[in-house]
């Protein structure tokens, strides 16, 4: 099994920590780490209630600093955060000072999360190519690093393999890995990276693994690109029941609907072997895999190293 990433999460307070265990995982000679640019926000004004912030550009500068092999990127970058132009020097910056070593995850988030944020959010396909060529208009000649753009269904996999250097997916169905391959454009498919971002159980408990993933995925469960895409890749069922169970406010029911066979189909937990044997499967499907702890039941960088203990 070659290593898989590793995503790397810098929360107030554990910063230094952060880079010291990507300094760890550069030893170890894992193959990439993404940093997230994400927020908490609960409904209402942003203002105040924005309870932790990740910013990925600033986490993978550092990062590139401190290391000296290991490939870093974000996981991602949304696009209705940072104009264009600045997008542009910050990842020209990263990319010149590491000798090539930064991707440029690139995407548009959710309209349910930019909300609380006064940001209408556009339709995805239009505003993700308009972003990627004003992007590369402003770098004005200087060298970008490869973009990775954030997709799950099959347009905008599509649009990524015309535009990029590669499909960043998250929770993307193993069984559906192939049929999203295929929209990626012929003439690109064996330069295009087709990457996924997958959650990953800390400890060898396979019942506390299977309710682990099912939690985790019934948070996804108000989102509509989820729920489409989910629908889309076989899991119809288990999108109708869930949606019933947050109509009524059963958040036990949500995670209930989620069915052993979608649970595997898109985590990694059990034994270290299985969770090795899964892993492996991705890459036999020519999956550049992220394994992510940023949702487990302790803080970074401690779940990070757990996990790079099992897999090492």
């Amino acid at each position: 099994m070659a290593k898989p990433g590793i995503m790397v999460a810098a929360q107030p307070g554990e910063r230094r920590a952060a880079i010291e265990l990507a300094q760890q995982l550069d030893r170890q000679e894992f193959d990439h780490i993404l940093c997230p640019y994400d927020w908490a926000v609960p409904k209402g004004d942003w203002v105040g209630a924005v309870s932790e912030v990740y910013d990925a550009l600033s986490l993978c500068s550092a990062i590139l600093h401190a290391t000296n092999e290991i490939t870093v990127g974000s996981g991602i970058s949304i696009t209705y955060m940072r104009h264009p132009a600045d997008l542009a020097g910050a990842a020209s910056f990263n990319h010149e000072i590491s000798g090539g070593r930064f991707r440029l995850g690139l995407g548009t988030g959710h309209a349910a999360i930019l909300k609380p944020f006064g940001i209408t959010w556009e339709k995805p396909l239009g505003h993700i190519r308009d972003y990627v060529q004003q992007l590369r208009a402003a770098a004005r000649g200087q060298p970008l690093p490869p973009i990775w753009i954030a997709a799950l269904r099959r347009k905008m996999t599509r649009l990524a393999g015309e535009i990029a250097e590669g499909a960043l997916g998250a929770n993307i169905p193993l069984s559906y890995v192939a049929a999203l391959q295929q929209e990626i454009p012929e003439a690109k498919r064996a330069q295009c990276t087709f990457a996924n971002i997958a959650p990953i159980w800390i400890n060898e408990d396979r019942e506390e693994g299977l309710a682990f993933v099912r939690r985790f995925l019934a948070l996804h469960m108000p989102l509509p690109n989820y729920t489409a895409f989910f629908t889309e890749a076989g899991y119809g069922e288990e999108v109708r029941r869930a949606q019933a169970a947050l109509a009524v406010g059963d958040h036990a029911a949500v995670e209930a609907a989620i069915s052993e066979r979608m649970a595997e189909d898109i985590g990694i937990f059990g034994s270290r072997s299985q969770m090795r044997d899964k892993i492996e499967a991705w890459q036999a499907a020519g999956v550049t895999l992220t394994v992510s702890t940023l949702w487990a039941s302790e803080h970074q960088p401690a779940a990070v190293a757990r996990v790079a203990a099992l897999l090492a």
